[in-house]
């Protein structure tokens, strides 16, 4: 990092060098700030973009665009790291490398129907890393960006939040709405009839449900109880075109640093216990399940295969463990390996979304089965979500779950269920009960 005169010299030569054509980012140190907060503070209109891992001290928040992609289709991940390329020659960055804000929703999209992809540079970015906070702030390079860069840096030096305490929290109904009313036992059905006759081996079933109420649901103050209550996962903020998704995702797509790749099989799942002794009786039923262990095998084995298809070196994982989160269990299995020097991060995500575990197996066959079972648009509820490094190498994108779209006084809650050769109908609907817990008892 530099000084702010350095800092003043170097802006002051790079918007010389631009003269007039592309973009100027900035990025510095600054005394200790929380993003949630300063998002908060600020409340940009959409497109914003929110993730916080409170357990490992990383948070990231980021406001408006000043430039943006957009795109659909099967090869959107190959699209979007090809703008990422186009527009690297056109950033003259000071102080470090931008992140570009990812949004990926679960289905490609086509000419007629779907939601687009994103990529977009913040006009702002707070970043905080084991206690260290940087500011990235970016500006069109016209005239006096420089000048223009320095004066907002020093309103994020000087930060002052906004104390703004919401409303009383509103009790959740007893009865939710559920989209397409009572389909979800006779699709369960359905599906393990399919898997019998051999049309695919596993596939996810979602369910959403609505809750209406006369108050306005609180964005922030939600995210902030979900921070609280589950410090283990992501927490996340994204806008799609009718609203914007809040949630905290226990999975990671796809996280790469130095060359590490690193991903995870989450799947497997039961609750938690009302006391230590059930809690752990529950455990370990869950570590002794044959139709949990199959289900979670299947997407570890799809996850390891697909990396090495793209050339990831020494794909690993090992024994399933236990990832206890605050209302359900799963067994989790973490992989590791090495980036191969002639792929790129969005390269590999692409080739990963959508995993097993919120899509089906194999990918091809079982997924053109869900939109014919599900009532409702998924939109990025499943899909993948958060940030890639300008230089397209490094990044991290969740998977979107444990979520819900809020659209002024409506909020629709979204819990997903994997449907394998012996899974119950009933059993699978309790599966995706206990998991809208999270969201639901967040909502403010």
């Amino acid at each position: 990092m530099h000084d702010t005169d350095e800092a003043w010299k170097l802006l002051t030569e790079a918007e010389a060098v631009r003269d007039g054509s592309g973009w100027l980012t900035y990025t510095f140190a600054t005394a200790p700030l929380d993003p949630l907060a300063v998002l908060e503070t600020l409340d940009e209109p959409a497109p914003r973009g929110y993730f916080e891992n409170p357990s490992r001290k990383r948070a990231h928040a980021a406001g408006k665009p000043v430039i943006e992609w957009q795109g659909r289709g099967s090869r959107r991940f190959q699209a979007a790291d090809q703008w990422l390329g186009k527009i690297k020659s056109q950033i003259s960055s000071v102080g470090g490398s931008p992140r570009i804000i990812a949004t990926f929703p679960f289905y490609p999209g086509d000419d007629k129907a779907g939601m687009d992809a994103k990529l977009f540079l913040p006009a702002w970015q707070v970043v905080t890393e084991n206690e260290l906070t940087l500011v990235t702030l970016a500006e069109v390079a016209s005239a006096g960006c420089a000048q223009r860069l320095m004066g907002r840096a020093e309103q994020f030096r000087k930060f002052t939040y906004r104390s703004d305490p919401p409303a009383s929290r509103a009790p959740i109904p007893t009865v939710l709405s559920e989209v397409g009313g009572t389909w979800f036992p006779a699709a369960v059905q359905r599906a393990t009839e399919l898997i019998k006759q051999g049309a695919f081996e596993k596939i996810v079933l979602s369910r959403a449900f609505i809750w209406r109420r006369n108050e306005v649901f609180s964005t922030y103050a939600t995210l902030h109880r979900l921070r609280r209550a589950n410090s283990a996962c992501h927490t996340f903020l994204v806008d799609e075109p009718d609203g914007v998704l809040i949630g905290s995702t226990p999975e990671t797509l796809l996280s790469v640093f130095d060359g590490e790749v690193r991903t995870e099989s989450v799947a497997g799942t039961t609750r938690r216990g009302e006391s230590a002794s059930e809690d752990a009786s529950l455990a370990e039923a869950l570590l002794s399940s044959d139709k949990d262990i199959r289900e979670h095998t299947a997407v570890t084995a799809s996850i390891l295969r697909r990396l090495r298809m793209v050339g990831v070196v020494a794909a690993t994982t090992r024994n399933q463990e236990l990832l206890r989160l605050g209302n359900v269990m799963h067994l989790r299995s973490p992989i590791v390996g090495r980036m191969p020097a002639d792929r790129r991060f969005l390269e590999v995500a692409g080739e990963l979304h959508p995993t097993p575990a919120v899509g089906g197996k194999p990918r091809e066959l079982a997924l053109p089965h869900i939109p014919g079972f599900e009532p409702h648009d998924r939109g990025l509820y499943t899909g993948a979500v958060g940030w890639v490094n300008l230089d397209g190498m490094t990044g991290k994108l969740f998977v979107a779950l444990r979520c819900a779209r809020l659209r002024g006084s409506e909020a629709r809650a979204f819990a997903g269920a994997g449907i394998v050769a012996g899974s119950d109908p009933e059993a699978e609907s309790r599966e995706t009960e206990m998991k809208l817990r999270t969201i639901l008892e967040a909502l403010i």
